[in-house]
């Protein structure tokens, strides 16, 4: 079984088979190719599956369908490709579309493993602490005599309590977190955490900037492509996993299908901040709408980026300034009462 493309392998194959329209090829001519100068295994594999579909009579959508690793909205942009006659532009886009989304991914998954593997080693630290510095300092006192001993007993007990309560949180916060990622795999849990995201105040602003970056992304790349606005807007919609914003868009889509002007619905509907909603309505007005959706996109992509990098620069510092100062009050419930023990004996 072939696993579903990430969005680079998605858009390495789109580039591709641009390239072979662009050459002139016949799309089966291209892939042969392709499978036999190809060496990793899992393109191979897809390569494979679409050149035994094309040989077999099904179109390219078809044979992207029924392979079942391509994701779905890639599936209907290129049946939408095949319908105008603009493949090789849809193609390209889609190969643009989903490099840009590759690179979000990977800020994203940044601004998460990051601040998780900060507290997988802050957990290792305090294990540390529990199982060999405390227990230590624990042997220390119980050889001194039995009233300096009984002084720093409840120290000891104390740095120890604390410590394993600390311990127990970051370990809870660790499981929880490495459920989320595996559960939010599934597309129903997905959309029930981007709802939850997009919906929490402090996560608020920072989904809209997401999302807003696949939509702008998604209907530049179909707006350039010659998609009808209503089409744009339902094919946007069904990018995004916050429901009240493809909730949005769908009710664009039926103002524009009602014959209200594109660029006025997108302006009302308030979607997008109010400066770049009259740059679209200005650009409409002057017929270069593709280039403003382009204009667009690249500011939402930018927006997002740095909403990604601002999460980094945030939580990390935070982190280590929380966790060094649980470990600093750990050592120092243990040490104080040394140093007072050594000020009486000196």
């Amino acid at each position: 079984m072939i696993h579903k493309l990430t969005p680079d392998e998605t858009s390495y194959f789109c580039e591709q088979l641009a390239l072979m329209l662009n050459a002139g090829m016949q799309i089966s001519d291209g892939l042969d190719i392709l499978c036999d100068d190809i060496d990793d295994k899992k393109i191979k594999a897809v390569c494979d599956v679409l050149l035994e579909r094309l040989n077999s009579g099904e179109t390219l959508t078809q044979a992207m369908k029924s392979s079942g690793v391509f994701p779905d909205y890639a599936v209907k942009m290129v049946q939408i490709g095949e319908m105008t006659g603009r493949l090789e532009s849809v193609l390209n886009g889609l190969a643009e579309y989903y490099e840009e989304r590759a690179e979000l991914n990977r800020t994203v998954r940044s601004a998460v493993l990051h601040p998780l593997m900060l507290l997988v080693m802050m957990t290792a630290v305090i294990v540390v602490l529990i199982v060999l510095v405390i227990p230590m300092f624990g042997e220390i006192f119980s050889q001194f005599d039995s009233s300096v001993s009984d002084t720093v007993k409840s120290s000891v007990d104390l740095a120890y309590g604390v410590g394993t309560i600390m311990l127990i949180v970051l370990l809870a916060i660790i499981v929880i977190s490495v459920t989320v990622a595996l559960l939010s795999r599934i597309t129903s849990v997905k959309r029930s955490l981007a709802n939850f995201v997009a919906a929490f105040p402090l996560t608020r602003k920072m989904s809209r900037k997401f999302s807003l970056s696949k939509i702008s992304g998604a209907i530049s790349m179909m707006v350039s492509s010659g998609i009808a606005p209503d089409e744009a807007l339902e094919n946007a919609a069904m990018l995004v996993d916050d429901k009240k914003l493809a909730d949005k868009l769908l009710g664009c889509r039926e103002k524009v299908l009602a014959g209200e002007y594109f660029a006025d619905v997108i302006s009302s509907a308030g979607i997008f901040p109010a400066m770049y909603a009259r740059s679209l309505k200005i650009a409409y007005s002057s017929g270069s709408f593709d280039k403003a959706w382009k204009k667009l996109s690249d500011r939402c992509g930018e927006a997002a980026m740095d909403a990604a990098s601002g999460i980094v620069a945030f939580i990390e510092p935070a982190i280590v300034i929380i966790l060094t100062t649980m470990i600093g009050a750990i050592l120092l419930s243990v040490m104080i009462p040394l140093m007072n023990i050594m000020a009486v004996l000196g």
